[in-house]
């Protein structure tokens, strides 16, 4: 099957602001592939250009024949699931809010409240932590100075 691709002016321009702000790389690529197809450029020329294999801009060409703009967008609804749950998450918010704490406490108690072990490392609690506002500190080790002045000679 041929790889054409027909733009109309409105496409055309609507897959140049995706392929130039869009957040996501993969669909900033494929939004440029598709306006080279659109202008005529050979698939082969397109994927070498774009450091892509051949199969794809073939792929992006059916999918945006079968279902447009949404085509292009596919491919960011998967990945593994959160190791914390929405309510282990929650509590730890809470706890953090209550009681000033370390990172491992709030974990202690997170797990004992919950009745069950952290699912992940303690690290993954301090990530969820952060990107709901909270920072925390380590601690440092400061070296102790001695008891005993040196005299200076």
């Amino acid at each position: 099957m041929k790889c054409v691709v027909e733009l109309s002016e409105a496409e055309e321009t609507r897959l140049q602001q995706l392929s130039i702000n869009h957040k996501h790389r993969d669909t900033r690529t494929r939004a440029a592939g598709l306006l080279m197809l659109g202008r005529k450029i050979k698939p082969k020329v397109i994927a070498a250009q774009l450091g892509v294999s051949g199969q794809r801009v073939y792929n992006w060409s059916h999918a945006w024949r079968d279902s447009g703009v949404f085509g292009l967008m596919g491919g960011h609804n998967g990945g593994r699931p959160p190791a914390l749950s929405d309510a282990m998450i929650t509590l730890a918010l809470e706890v953090a809010r209550t009681e000033s704490s370390t990172l491992a406490q709030i974990g202690q108690r997170v797990q004992a409240i919950h009745g069950e072990p952290l699912p992940c490392r303690i690290e993954t609690l301090g990530e969820a932590l952060k990107r709901e506002g909270f920072s925390f500190k380590r601690n440092r080790y400061a070296l102790k100075k001695s008891a005993t002045k040196r005299s200076s000679s």
